[in-house]
């Protein structure tokens, strides 16, 4: 069987995890078409755009987006071109697994009520057609947010996404350990509010904690998010944008939270391959 599977992998200063991407990348079952290894290092300009580079490189009709630092089972390539080829589908969400503080392997996903506040590139499959029409990842996103709204326009136009529990990936070391932090935090969620704001509803729900309000943190990115951020090309949320937001979202939570009470969480999560 011939590939069709082109991988992309933005790498930023991480050379022996890439090095151990790439290796389990190297014995897969059926070879990957193309791997494209996007250095950012020196530039600095988020992984959107080195994707977006990475994916206009290739040629195979799918384009499958990992993380420099996970691994992919050996099967992983083979998966991912048995879904593509299935009639309807446009692109995979896939599983992730990580190991927690006390080393052992543990699934790292969205819970099932999550329907739109998903979608994570580091295990991300898109057709390549797909891409060009709606013309990649939005690269004013600088670190945070652009696989979902990469998956959201995806949606959006028409085409199916999937979540296939399937189609695996593995983080080794416990999420988090490398200390990246969101600096474009406030002005991402901003980008993905004006990319849908129906669907962003969700994402603001699943922001809604006892913590978050507790330690002023909700409170400083609802503040934050009516705010102009550099580089000064996002709108901020009007009052009434903000207002609407966040009672639906409260809206949201306390039906999350009544359900789980009463009937417990969704036993399926949404987009499920069948």
């Amino acid at each position: 069987m011939e590939s069709e599977v082109d991988v992309v992998i933005p790498t930023f200063r991480r050379p022996d995890a890439l090095a151990a991407c790439l290796g389990s990348l190297g014995l897969q079952t059926l070879a990957p078409r193309t791997i494209e290894a996007v250095d950012d290092s020196d530039t600095d300009y988020g992984p959107g755009i080195s994707r977006n580079i990475g994916w206009r490189r290739g040629t195979g009709k799918y384009v499958a987006f990992i993380d420099d630092d996970c691994v992919a089972p050996e099967n992983w390539i083979e998966v991912i071109q048995s879904i593509m080829e299935t009639e309807g589908v446009s692109g995979i969400e896939g599983a992730m697994t990580t190991t927690n503080v006390l080393g052992e392997k543990v699934a790292f996903n969205p819970p099932n009520r999550f329907r739109w506040d998903r979608f994570k590139t580091a295990n991300m499959v898109v057709r390549r057609d797909v891409l060009e029409q709606v013309g990649g990842f939005d690269e004013r996103y600088y670190l945070h947010r652009e696989d979902t709204d990469l998956a959201w326009r995806i949606i959006d136009a028409g085409y199916r996404m999937v979540w296939s529990p399937g189609c695996v990936v593995h983080h080794p070391e416990p999420v988090g350990v490398h200390g990246g932090v969101y600096g474009a935090y406030p002005r991402s969620e901003q980008l993905l509010f004006h990319c849908n704001s129906n669907k962003f509803v969700e994402c603001a729900a699943g922001m809604i904690s006892i913590n978050s309000m507790m330690s002023g943190g909700l409170r400083k990115l609802r503040k934050e998010m009516r705010m102009v951020h550099e580089p000064g090309d996002v709108k901020a949320l009007t009052r009434y944008q903000s207002y609407s937001l966040w009672t639906r979202a409260w809206c949201l939570a306390i039906f999350w939270r009544l359900r789980k009470a009463t009937i417990g969480e969704p036993k399926k999560p949404p987009h499920l391959l069948a």
